[in-house]
């Protein structure tokens, strides 16, 4: 802004200039006469200020014209498009409605025994309280995307014990099951293997637990409906 203002200043200036030297007007107030070389001096100055007024005249209205079709032509409309395109991203993304890769962790689970004749025990057999409990320990740590066996968890999924099986928004799931989750693989994995998270506790109950690493792991975008019983907006 104040190198505009310089140019402003210098221009106006050299324009006064100009005129004082065509008009033989010294700065004194003394009458001068210009000889042959003053005068052509003094003509092509001010042939060539005329020329940088008209060079900015014409930006100008080069200018003025882009800034008008910005505010009510295409170039505005493409524009708000694009941000609320931009918006809708985010949203889906934060919603879970959207197909998201990245580095993280898999973890698998599976009941203590896979013959039930050998008459396994409540605490060897995986329930949905046992995946609520892994899933609040992923979000602890960070992750920023969860699934069970290719089911996107978001914040109103339900989930159903049903004897070998779990009911996850409608979809029976059979062990083993398969949790992945996006987010910083180091800073999951280290979470998980502390002794007080819930995956430490399953080892305890002979569940076979395992967790690694990955580089990249995708997960599909949530299907479902979101239901909301008792929100609404309230009137601004």
């Amino acid at each position: 802004m104040k190198n505009n203002e310089s140019t402003i200043f210098v221009f106006i200036a050299s324009i006064i200039i100009g005129l004082l030297i065509a008009m033989n007007i010294g700065f004194k107030g003394k009458n001068n006469f210009l000889d042959i070389k003053q005068y052509s001096e003094a003509y092509n100055e001010r042939t060539k200020l005329y020329s940088d007024l008209n060079n900015l005249k014409q930006q100008y209205y080069v200018s003025k014209a882009k800034l008008d079709k910005y505010n009510s032509g295409d170039e505005k409309n493409v524009l708000v498009t694009k941000e609320i395109e931009q918006e809708i991203n985010e949203n889906n993304l934060l919603l879970g409605k959207s197909d998201v890769a990245g580095p993280g962790v898999k973890i698998t689970l599976q009941d203590g025994t896979n013959n039930f004749d050998d008459y396994p025990t409540m605490d060897q057999l995986i329930h949905d309280s046992d995946i609520v409990q892994v899933i609040n320990d992923l979000r602890n740590a960070g992750a920023e995307a969860i699934s069970v066996n290719g089911q996107r968890v978001v914040y109103n999924n339900y989930g159903l014990c049903a004897g070998s099986n779990i009911d996850l928004n409608g979809i029976k799931i059979v062990t083993p099951f398969y949790i992945t989750a996006i987010g910083n693989e180091d800073v999951l994995y280290n979470y998980l293997t502390l002794e007080q998270t819930y995956i430490t506790q399953l080892k305890t109950r002979d569940v076979h637990v395992n967790v690694v690493k990955q580089n990249k792991i995708q997960i599909l975008a949530y299907n479902g409906k979101y239901i909301y019983k008792y929100i609404k907006l309230t009137e601004k």
